[in-house]
């Protein structure tokens, strides 16, 4: 079958698509992403919007993004650590 190499960008791109479908999540500030023989390991920090649960918010989207990437990708995610670095608060009237 030969050798393929994804792009740690890839990663990157996928985690910040299913971020901004999370309505948790206002904004992926950091992601790192490690890739080993047996599987990938990702880092991210994120932005929590104000009045979600922080803890069922990230880990509903650890285990949508698991699943997603590894569907996408075909790669094993051996470690996805999602850190809530801040809270964001929207302003009155709509604007964000």
């Amino acid at each position: 079958m030969g050798k393929f190499t994804i792009s740690d960008l890839v990663f990157r791109q996928i985690l910040e698509y299913l971020a901004q479908k999370t309505p948790a999540i206002h904004k992926v500030l950091k992601t790192r992403v490690e890739n080993y023989g047996e599987g990938a390991k990702i880092y991210m920090e994120v932005s929590i919007v104000y009045g979600f649960n922080v803890v069922e918010g990230l880990n509903s989207f650890k285990e949508k993004s698991k699943k997603e990437i590894e569907t996408l990708t075909a790669m094993n995610v051996t470690k996805l650590e999602v850190v809530a670095k801040n809270i964001y608060v929207p302003q009155e009237g709509g604007e964000q």
